[in-house]
């Protein structure tokens, strides 16, 4: 094998620094000798106290040049910076190329200026596939470069509208816009590829917002909005006391029932209001909501509040994160507040001991706990009745020789109609339900008494006294029995760190982010609780907001390729990761105001000027990357693969035990349901497999009875003819769906 010395080019000096104008692409001094790792550079793109909003967009993977420069031979990708400012009776745009520097810094000249006349009041921008949407007190202007500069586009599609263009959207006075893709968009012939979908909120009028899809088609809906958003194949809308959303798909229209799908204050904690939130972000199932009071980071992996997450953070507390039915959310940092929106606050008996839960960290644990020193509440909202609920807490025991009890419902005077959560003699973790004379118990295997932090959580279904344990995000056990009765009691208290009608504290233990919901967890969610919120209880953690003087948040952004949250305050900038802080970069000047993130890259807004931070890039790697992203063509509908399934309970009150693409059972009767899809199927030809769990008498035939194509009927009989519910019935479905 021979090596060859590689001589930096004439304009490097010999620390391999610029020293004349370099670019990124194939023009690079460095490219040019066989060099691929470009410095990391930061700097000012402009002194500007004028600037309103900004949005990351590219790089280009369609081989088409989105920043401008056609006469590139070779494909020229670009990451591009888009910032909007108001210069008084106008709004200037500007593109900026963040993969152009020079002296390892940023280029100062943007690759095109638009000035929107007459739009004197800018209030957002976003972009996607090259065209930029920005929103004002004038309704929506697009800008694009895909007919050989950048400018407004006022003809053809995507084009400027307002309430006086065709089509009309609802309202000239936009707060906020969105752009992405839809789940299936069409062709478009000037990129090559994908044509994006937008969407805007607006302050006045009667509408709260307006989609406008691919195809210049415009739906609007009534209210408020606060703040629109578009990812993940899904738009996004926050009307302050709550969250619209729908699927982006052919068949959406302006009164989709699906669109309000997560409720505002009733919905237990989804949207908390108190927060106010006025700048929603979502990427994937990451969603970040800020305001004047707070931050709330969520995980969005569901059609309705139930199954949404979220977590309330300020500079004194961190709620962990909190299903739609959270009706207690305790130990976030006090000993008695209450997180959730039910504000079920609790009683400290006692003096319970307060303290980090590791060295340095943020977040505080609580222990001392004995038969005198301990927390209750006595509320109606944890009488479950026969209906569902969900326990989880933090713990950290050391070599106990007695019952550690960490949650405990119950009366005083009774051993019945309880449940609890706690560590037993063994070291092991186990929940327990009993009525007035039935008990089911779920119990690890694994020994948790190691003086070191885990996570535990129980989950009951009263439909079928269903009782499962989970410890640091992983399922241990489950219990059924089905004679459990109803665990209704007036007398009984829900206490944290003892059990007092038998006296069985935890006083081997220390306990953190507690929290009961009155719904079922799913095996998902718990894992991605325990995820999100393990880096917490590390030394030097830090989980909280890092201004030192408000907790008001500017700004929120989702980085679309890591799932970081970055949050800005005036005096503060902070990246989240779960909710865990990950780094808290310096304030470049003034007072911060906006800011990016795309990787490591990340660009900000103060009100002094506009400064971006990049680091060091393996360009080779990243060329390879977006030639591949480029030739990766769609692959067509895949008929080999299931389209839709469920699992479901159809016995006494049908419940949904695992599914996709199946957004609710209906019960038609014995043995007869109707299984609605999501995402409907392009018609009635689609194929079925189905089956019911036999009985002890008979065997159980589950066949399809009417096909449409957006829902099944299902029906299910024994081998007499006789209708028959199931606790255990399961169907998949193939075939083409309507996006497809």
């Amino acid at each position: 094998m021979s090596v060859t010395k590689i001589t930096p080019p004439a304009s490097l000096d010999t620390t391999g620094t610029a020293s004349s104008s370099t670019f990124l692409r194939g023009d690079n001094a460095w490219a040019a000798a066989g060099v691929d790792m470009e410095s990391a550079y930061a700097g000012v793109l402009e002194a500007n106290i004028t600037f309103v909003d900004q949005a990351i967009f590219g790089p280009s993977v369609d081989g088409k040049s989105w920043n401008g420069k056609w006469s590139v031979a070779s494909l020229y990708s670009s990451l591009m910076l888009v910032t909007i400012e108001d210069t008084g009776a106008d709004t200037e745009v500007n593109i900026w190329d963040l993969t152009e520097v020079s002296s390892s810094a940023p280029s100062t000249t943007p690759l095109g200026t638009v000035t929107l006349s007459g739009d004197a009041t800018p209030t957002s921008v976003a972009a996607c596939m090259g065209y930029i949407i920005v929103g004002s007190e004038d309704g929506i202007s697009i800008i694009d470069p895909h007919s050989g500069s950048w400018a407004e586009r006022t003809v053809g599609w995507p084009r400027t509208l307002s309430t006086s263009t065709t089509p009309a959207i609802a309202a000239n006075t936009v707060i906020d816009v969105g752009a992405g893709l839809s789940d299936q968009p069409p062709y478009d012939p000037r990129t090559g590829g994908p044509l994006p979908t937008f969407v805007c909120a607006f302050s006045g009028d009667s509408q709260s917002f307006s989609i406008i899809k691919d195809d210049g088609t415009v739906f609007d809906r009534a209210g408020t909005g606060l703040s629109a958003n578009i990812s993940g194949g899904k738009a996004l809308v926050n009307l302050g006391n709550a969250l619209l959303t729908t699927p982006l798909i052919s068949t959406i229209v302006a009164d989709t029932p699906n669109l309000d799908v997560t409720g505002g204050a009733g919905s237990g904690g989804w949207h908390p209001t108190s927060y106010a939130a006025q700048f929603v972000d979502i990427v994937g199932d990451t969603i970040a909501m800020g305001g004047s009071t707070g931050l709330t980071l969520g995980v969005w992996n569901g059609p309705s509040p139930v199954v949404g997450m979220n977590a309330k953070i300020n500079r004194s507390s961190n709620s962990g994160l909190m299903v739609g039915t959270c009706v207690g959310a305790w130990l976030a940092n006090s000993k008695t507040v209450d997180l959730s929106v039910q504000a079920n606050t609790l009683t400290e008996n006692g003096t319970v001991t307060e303290a980090a839960v590791e060295s340095g960290a943020e977040l505080l644990g609580y222990s001392g706990f004995s038969t005198s020193n301990y927390f209750s509440v006595d509320s109606s909202d944890f009488d479950i009745g026969t209906g569902n609920f969900s326990m989880m807490i933090w713990f950290k025991s050391t070599a106990n020789s007695t019952y550690q009890t960490f949650m405990h419902y119950g009366d005083a005077s009774s051993t019945l109609q309880q449940y609890a959560m706690r560590l037993i003699d063994t070291g092991t973790l186990t929940g327990i339900v009993n009525d007035t004379s039935t008990e089911v118990a779920a119990t690890t295997t694994d020994v948790f008494d190691d003086g070191v932090w885990h996570f535990a959580a129980c989950t009951y279904n009263g439909t079928d006294g269903s009782m499962d344990i989970y410890a640091d995000g992983v399922h241990k056990d489950n219990t059924t029995n089905t004679a459990m009765g109803s665990l209704t009691d007036a007398s009984a208290i829900l206490t944290i760190g003892d059990r007092p009608n038998t006296g069985l504290p935890a006083d081997d233990s220390t306990l953190a982010l507690a929290r009961f919901s009155t719904t079922e967890l799913t095996a998902t969610q718990i894992r991605q609780i325990y995820d999100a919120e393990k880096g917490m209880f590390v030394a030097s953690a830090e989980c909280l907001l890092q201004s030192g003087s408000t907790d008001a948040v500017l700004d929120v952004d989702v980085d679309p390729l890591t799932g970081k949250v970055l949050v800005t305050q005036t005096d503060a900038i902070t990246i989240f990761d779960g909710l865990v802080v990950d780094s808290k970069p310096a304030v470049n000047a003034g007072a911060s105001e906006k800011g990016k993130l795309w990787g490591d890259l990340r660009a900000e807004q103060n009100d002094t000027n506009a400064y971006v931070t990049a680091p060091a890039v393996d360009q080779r790697q990243v060329n390879e990357m977006v030639r591949g992203l480029a030739s990766d063509m769609p692959g067509g509908v895949d008929l080999s693969k299931a389209k839709a399934w469920v699992y479901f309970n159809g016995s006494g009150t049908v419940a949904i035990k695992a599914s996709y693409n199946v957004k609710s059972i209906t019960d038609n009767g014995t043995g007869d349901w109707d299984v609605n899809f999501a995402i409907p199927f392009k018609s009635a030809n689609y194929a079925i497999v189905c089956d019911a769990q036999a009985t002890a008498a008979y065997d159980e035939n589950c066949f399809p009875q009417t096909l449409e194509a957006s829902n099944c009927r299902i029906y299910n009989a024994n081998d007499a003819g006789t209708a028959k519910d199931s606790a255990l019935v399961m169907v998949i479905f193939f075939g083409e769906l309507e996006n497809e």
